[in-house]
């Protein structure tokens, strides 16, 4: 009995924003695997030629231990950049809940999608300002890899948004007040 008033609690108080940023948090982690990180680029190896130009590649991945020779301060950033991630798509999504309310199924899908493509390109902005000071990179260096870890990050988020863009269609906004 009592665990079903929580249930019914956690439905009501549960919207979009709760959501998207749960497949969020699922694609940051499962980004953050090494052996599903290993398998990709395996079968998508085109996907890793910006890396070699020193743009940060797919979605940051959140974990909790370097991976391969990288070491505690890019890993520490990397986590930076995954709930960055987290948190502007989540911000981008509650804000769009609290503008438009009574949205429609294809506005909200949409808002999903944007929301990760914002987050991708906040996460992408700083992982190119790491970057460029790992690689203690000059003026251009700190101009353009930030620019480029956006841009790419936003096409990362473009490519994937529609997973959280399908998760918003799945909880209605917050509840409306009663006038």
């Amino acid at each position: 009995m009592r665990t079903t008033r929580v249930i019914g609690a956690l439905r009501t108080r549960v919207d979009a924003s709760a959501v998207v940023a749960s497949v969020c948090l699922l694609l940051v982690l499962a980004h953050g695997s090494a052996t599903l990180l290993t398998a990709f680029t395996a079968r998508a190896g085109l996907s890793v030629v910006p890396s070699a130009l020193g743009v940060p590649f797919a979605l940051p991945g959140l974990r909790a231990t370097p991976l391969g020779a990288t070491d505690w301060p890019w890993q520490l950033c990397e986590n930076f950049a995954a709930l960055l991630l987290v948190a502007t798509a989540t911000a981008r999504m509650r804000r769009h809940l609290r503008v438009r309310p009574a949205a429609r199924r294809v506005r909200r899908l949409l808002a999903g999608w944007t929301a990760l493509i914002a987050g991708t390109a906040a996460a992408g902005a700083w992982r190119g300002m790491v970057a460029a000071r790992m690689v203690e990179a000059g003026l251009w260096g700190w101009l353009l890899l930030p620019l480029t870890g956006a841009l790419f990050g936003a096409l990362w988020g473009l490519a994937l948004g529609w997973l959280p863009g399908v998760a918003a269609l799945a909880r209605p906004g917050p509840p409306r007040a009663a006038h």
